[in-house]
């Protein structure tokens, strides 16, 4: 789990153009996530149900936030984690699958392909990319993979979902950065702890009680050296 910007770019905030670019763009990753999925294998480990249920908790935990301004906020964001258990194809399904839940609780789908891209694709791009470079230059090792691919991860892809937002905020000119970084960034260190904490705890879980449940951990490799 982790912290970032608000779930929800209220729509009235950005230019309509930029949405219909966003639904463009969210629609070709869409389709390179389900024909890279590994489908056979998926429904054959009997995953399934794991991940509909991890969608579902995806969703609700979205569902709660910390609002300072329209457009801006905390709340965990628990993409991290979720692109261990599933990797990246599954990984983008299941961020959207949950973008598009929260969207339809909240009543703001003119703004869901925005936040499906910032809050989803970008996080579960950002966790994949940092796991497999840890994977591959890096010893394989169970503390490596807790405080590397989750927890430090999960910082590292909370910070860079919170500033692209951010920045994407003021490129548009809907808020000066002045007020951003005066009412809102002084308190952005204050949840990313919490952010490393709370993946590497589920991490750790996971490797105790259900090691299958993550993709990129074999206990061969991890735990018999």
């Amino acid at each position: 789990c982790g912290t970032v910007a608000a779930m929800n770019m209220p729509p009235n905030l950005l230019p309509a153009d930029l949405f219909f670019l966003a639904y463009l763009v969210w629609f070709l990753v869409l389709v390179q996530a389900v024909l890279r999925a590994p489908w056979r294998a998926f429904f054959s480990s009997r995953l399934l149900n794991v991940f509909l249920g991890s969608t579902v908790a995806l969703m609700l935990l979205w569902s709660f936030n910390v609002s300072v301004t329209p457009g801006l906020g905390y709340h965990f964001l628990g993409v991290t984690v979720f692109t261990l258990m599933f990797g990246w194809s599954l990984g983008i399904i299941g961020a959207s699958l949950a973008s598009l839940g929260a969207a339809l609780q909240a009543g703001t789908l003119a703004s869901l392909s925005l936040n499906a891209l910032v809050f989803g694709v970008l996080p579960v791009s950002l966790s994949y990319g940092f796991a497999y470079l840890v994977q591959r230059y890096l010893p394989h090792h169970v503390f490596v993979y807790i405080f590397l691919s989750a927890f430090l991860g999960a910082i590292l892809t909370a910070a860079f979902t919170v500033f692209a937002a951010v920045g994407l905020l003021v490129l548009t000119e809907a808020y000066p950065y002045a007020r951003i970084a005066a009412e809102y960034l002084p308190f952005l260190p204050l949840y990313l702890f919490p952010e490393g904490f709370l993946n590497g705890l589920l991490a750790t879980v996971f490797i105790g009680l259900r090691p299958q449940w993550l993709k990129n951990f074999d206990d061969e490799s991890y735990l018999n050296r």
